[in-house]
């Protein structure tokens, strides 16, 4: 298993060449995690494909369980949100967790790369967490202002969908299951959300 690196923050990209090599290094990992899984990408090989010097990876990414939650962060905010207001709040955000749960099972090794790597930088407390998903879950439901029952039911929904995801990777629900589970379990927490 890969190891977590020395606790430090990823760098930041802050120029445009900076910002395109970034997006090189996810674009590598990701093709290489769907082919290979986490175990066997190796960290040269990924830096090899993106064209760009091994520690330049390093400076970005520390170690292969920050890039893969890197690639994670990046599929998620690329996640397509409706463009208004929803009229079903909550059909809104199973539309989104759906989009999620399917586009990672359509390359199960690369979610696995992903879902495993986020939770080992999660629980090294390396990074500051990161509530992309969260964020977009409030905007999917069209919640503009959130208070702290939005923030806690967002977060809910969150951690049922990694949860799902982290079953349907193993193996242990088939795609048709996990997205079920998803919808369900939308219409169970997201309940107060369905008269907005």
């Amino acid at each position: 298993m890969p190891r977590i690196a020395e606790p430090r923050e990823p760098g930041r990209a802050t120029t445009t060449i900076q910002h395109a090599r970034r997006r090189a290094i996810l674009r590598a990992a990701a093709r290489l995690g769907a082919e290979e899984g986490l175990e066997r990408v190796q960290m040269s090989d990924i830096a090899a494909a993106a064209g760009v010097a091994l520690g330049t990876l390093y400076r970005y990414y520390p170690s292969k369980h920050h890039l893969y939650s890197g690639v994670l962060e990046s599929a998620v905010a690329d996640l397509p949100l409706a463009a208004q207001v929803p009229d079903d709040p909550v059909g809104a955000v199973a539309d989104l967790l759906e989009s999620a749960v399917t586009g990672l099972l359509r390359r199960p090794r690369l979610g696995r790369a992903m879902l495993v790597s986020a939770n080992a930088v999660r629980s090294a407390g390396t990074v500051p967490v990161d509530t992309t998903m969260r964020d977009r879950i409030i905007a999917a439901a069209g919640i503009t202002e959130p208070d702290a029952a939005d923030q806690q039911l967002a977060r809910l929904a969150e951690q049922c969908a990694y949860g799902i995801l982290t079953w349907a990777t193993a193996g242990q629900l088939s795609a048709d299951q996990a997205v079920a589970d998803i919808r369900r379990a939308c219409t169970l927490l997201l309940g107060p959300w369905a008269g907005r």
